[in-house]
């Protein structure tokens, strides 16, 4: 069954919430929110260009402590202290979600237990004993959005070569984004988005979802403002889709552009890339300015929206979109949102087919 909207928003080819209290929807202590909404109003209201050289240097240090929790743990088993270890270094109390794709090509959506056993059968059993050749990003890829000081993206092509079980070895090109949140002054990861690099034709039987809960009616206050924010989106590419790439400004002002701005996003072959604020307004422009948008829902219970420190959210959803000339677009979709003198605004986009 599938869950259709009145308003929409989409961006093709290629929002987990909690229904809490502003109080209590964060991961955050209430000092680190508190820090954080002082910030952005000593700037303005805006931070979204603002650079944390300190932050960026403990997630890409937790980072490379996870790289060595799954080299030295490769093989040896999925309850080993090494996947101890890697699986300490996730936010499973914050809501967490995962996209991701099985060995037989499918996308699919998941929560903190499905990522658990995801990584411990992966890293501990499939990969063999010293199984991980390589663990990099391909050069020019590697980046870390830091957000208020406490919100961190971080966005990469692998370039993984592992020694497997049933494959052998296979080089692993895969667009990631990980999204870090500090709590407690520790980097912990509370979204993973992985899709390969070329989709393939599915091969095999289709995994299941792992369904939300998604209720504006028990909604707080700050997760409706982004609930309306998307259909605001949406309701602009249901108006002025298929009228031109003059009429998509309104569309664009829902972006913050910038340095930090990042999207995953394929072609119609099915090629993933990586691209910036300039490729992101170029493609949309061009993509809602030729085609209408005739239809948009998300699959039912996929739809995800989770506050961090108050001013970062992420939402995420399965697309059920109707395009003409294009078709039915089912699409993982991750929506980095961040609010800036008031309004929320997108940072980062990952969409890939969900096959």
């Amino acid at each position: 069954m599938k869950t259709i909207f009145k308003f929409a928003v989409i961006i093709i080819l290629t929002i987990f919430i909690t229904a809490c209290s502003d109080n209590d929807q964060a991961t955050a202590s209430e000092a680190e929110a508190i820090l954080g909404t002082q910030l952005a109003s000593r700037n303005g209201g805006s931070v979204i260009n603002q650079e944390y050289p300190d932050a960026q240097a403990e997630v890409l240090k937790t980072f490379m402590a996870i790289a060595t929790s799954i080299t030295n743990g490769a093989g040896l088993g999925a309850d080993s202290e090494y996947m101890d270890q890697l699986i300490s270094f996730h936010d499973y109390d914050a809501m967490f979600t995962e996209f991701n794709y099985d060995f037989n090509n499918n996308g699919f959506l998941t929560d903190s237990e499905g990522n658990e056993e995801h990584e411990r059968m992966l890293f501990g059993e499939i990969v063999k004993p010293g199984g991980v050749k390589k663990f990099a990003a391909l050069p020019g890829t590697l980046k870390v959005a830091v957000y208020y000081g406490n919100v961190a993206n971080l966005t990469f092509i692998s370039d993984f070569v592992l020694d497997t079980h049933p494959l052998g070895e296979i080089t692993v090109n895969n667009l990631i984004t990980l999204l870090f949140v500090k709590t407690n002054g520790e980097w912990k990861m509370v979204h993973e988005h992985h899709s390969p690099s070329k989709i393939l034709p599915s091969t095999g039987e289709k995994p299941s979802n792992i369904l939300s809960e998604f209720d504006p009616s028990s909604a707080s206050a700050a997760q409706l403002e982004v609930y309306a924010t998307f259909g605001a989106i949406g309701a602009t590419i249901m108006a002025n889709s298929g009228t031109g790439a003059e009429n998509m400004d309104e569309l664009i002002s829902f972006h913050a552009y910038g340095p930090k701005f990042t999207e995953f996003n394929y072609d119609a072959e099915g090629n993933g890339f990586l691209t910036d604020s300039k490729g992101n307004e170029e493609h949309e422009r061009a993509l809602f300015g030729n085609y209408t948008v005739e239809k948009f829902a998300y699959l039912e219970k996929t739809l995800n929206i989770v506050l961090f420190h108050r001013n970062v959210a992420n939402v995420t959803f399965i697309s059920d979109f109707e395009v003409e000339g294009i078709g039915t677009i089912n699409n993982l979709i991750t929506l980095l949102f961040v609010k800036t003198k008031g309004e929320w605004k997108m940072v980062h986009e990952h969409h890939s087919p969900l096959n």
